[in-house]
């Protein structure tokens, strides 16, 4: 049986979530989600203090969503990349996608953002500016609940702002009250350095029916209560009002028809049998992994390609943040994981002449020890085997290292390039469904920023008179921000690119795409925000299309 809809919503994230929150009066919206709904938080957090290794999977493993809708953990483990370089950015399948383990960090993107091409003879400019944006912005921020400082962000780095944060900024760690006296000044790379409160789609007081952040500590891969904006507060909403979400349910086909519309898609459930809802509207928003992947498994004799593709841009130009990490030992106690894992950061080097030849990056000033270089456990572990201590002896020497771990990295962007790309594997998951096929390299674009950022840390953990510093040399040894874009590029030519700069597909009037896949470039701002932004300015098309 084959219900109408008025709208179909491919994936239940923070995008589904705020369209439906928006459009569910007087329209009939399904919403298609691959991952499941539970169990409830508690539940999940238990998962996470009980798990042996801490993982952004970690509270969400070992369910039946690791067979029929699996998320990646690790580059391996779903993803199918047989190139040196890897990718290593995950996400998560399920109810309120992955903001589930998101940081929270929302930052806009900064002027020269949209046009490196114009500025610097490198990537591609966007098709609107920060000025178009900027609006927009403001209601982002409005919409998730975002807490920052609006007189310190104002005009920096060009990004006027016009509106207010809805919330006062997320109190800084103890240690960015230590550390930034002695950084705040310093002249590095012909940029000045200043330590800054880091905008946070975390609450700082009650807001949108959520608590006040109660610092503790673990903001991904989970919030304890909630503080933490995540996308179950639209689609919790949404289900209320009246939008029919179904999970457990992985769309595998969306239909052509012979008018270039699509108005049909194909999903499996977990049981294995497939079924089919008919809309006048189709939005596809399901991470930039995922919607490449499906519109390249909806090609057909007709559309050989794959959906959307006449340009032959989706699945091309993958991006993330890669990051550096380094670590230290600072001669007095900064007392970490006493809040969120950062609260503040330095975005000095988010732009400059040098973006032409080498990559851009922002900082962030740590509050988790020494973060992904050695985790507290490890750090006691070393003590008892290196320096043969116990007892009274161990905790003092514990309290007297940890206290004083101190971490900085640096988040590198990654230029659109068409081979770093999601194709289809021949490995299938557990429903017969491709994996993602990931070819990825790293640039020498990157590696130039690597260098210019240990450079600076170097500079900074210096100025702090650290000793102990723990920072690899080797590019190769970037981690994942876990910032997944590209892949369905906005543009205003149907011949370069995916989708226009409402979202909506150049090849089938009644399609949208939506999410961080359609960025054209990636800056050096978590795209979180940018994706909101850009969510609401698509409503008026949408609303359009639907009146249509």
């Amino acid at each position: 049986m084959t219900a109408d809809y008025d709208l179909i919503i491919v994936g239940a994230g923070m995008v589904g979530g705020i369209l439906a929150t928006h459009l569910a009066s007087g329209t009939r919206i399904l919403i298609l989600e691959s991952g499941e709904k539970g169990p409830p938080r508690a539940e999940l957090v238990g998962a996470y203090v009980t798990a042996p290794a801490k993982t952004m999977g970690a509270p969400y493993h070992g369910r039946d969503g690791d067979r029929f809708s699996p998320s990646p953990d690790t580059p391996t483990d779903y993803y199918d990349q047989p190139g040196a370089d890897k990718f290593k950015a995950t996400y998560q399948r399920r109810y309120g996608g992955s903001t589930w383990h998101w940081r929270g960090n929302v930052p806009r993107l900064i002027p020269s953002d949209f046009q490196m091409q114009t500025l610097y003879k490198v990537g591609v400019d966007w098709p609107l500016t920060y000025t178009d944006l900027e609006p927009w912005y403001g209601l982002a921020e409005k919409e998730i609940g975002v807490s920052g400082d609006h007189a310190e962000w104002d005009g920096y780095l060009g990004a006027k702002r016009s509106t207010d944060y809805p919330m006062s900024k997320i109190w800084p760690a103890y240690g960015d009250t230590v550390v930034k006296p002695l950084l705040d000044g310093a002249l590095l790379e012909d940029r000045e350095v200043r330590v800054m409160s880091t905008p946070q789609a975390r609450n700082s007081q009650p807001y949108d029916d959520a608590p006040p952040c109660a610092g503790n500590s673990t903001c991904d891969p989970i919030c304890p209560i909630g503080a933490k904006y995540d996308a179950t507060r639209h689609l919790n909403r949404a289900a209320q009002a009246g939008v029919e979400i179904r999970t457990q349910s992985v769309v595998t086909r969306l239909h052509v028809d012979v008018d270039g519309r699509v108005r049909q898609v194909t999903y499996r459930t977990w049981d294995g049998v497939d079924h089919t809802a008919k809309g006048r509207v189709v939005i596809v928003t399901a991470h930039a992994i995922e919607t490449p992947k499906l519109l390249l498994m909806s090609r057909t004799n007709e559309i050989p390609e794959g959906v959307a593709n006449r340009s032959g841009q989706v699945g091309r130009n993958l991006m993330d943040h890669l990051q550096g990490q380094a670590a230290a030992v600072l001669p007095m106690p900064v007392y970490p994981f006493r809040g969120p894992p950062t609260t503040s950061g330095i975005d000095a080097f988010r732009d400059g002449p040098f973006r032409a030849t080498s990559s851009a990056f922002r900082m962030s000033v740590g509050n988790d020890g020494w973060g992904l270089v050695q985790g507290p456990y490890a750090t006691a572990l070393e003590l008892i085997r290196e320096e043969k201590l116990f007892g009274k002896a161990l905790r003092q020497r514990i309290r007297d290292v940890i206290t004083r771990q101190f971490r900085l990295s640096y988040s590198t962007e990654t230029l659109p390039h068409p081979d770093n790309r999601v194709t289809l594997s021949p490995q299938q998951d557990a429903l017969g469904i491709p994996r993602p096929l990931i070819s990825f390299q790293l640039s020498d674009y990157n590696r130039r920023g690597f260098e210019m950022g240990r450079r600076v840390v170097r500079a900074l953990f210096e100025r702090l008179g650290a000793t102990d510093i723990a920072m690899p040399v080797d590019a190769n040894l970037y981690s994942a921000a876990n910032h997944i874009m590209g892949t369905c590029r906005m543009g205003t030519s149907a011949s370069t690119s995916v989708v226009d700069p409402e979202g909506r597909s150049h090849d089938h009037p009644n399609l949208f795409i939506l999410g961080g896949s359609t960025f054209p470039t990636c800056g050096t701002a978590n795209p979180s925000l940018t994706i909101v932004a850009l969510t609401l300015r698509s409503l008026g098309a949408i609303k359009r299309e639907l009146a249509a």
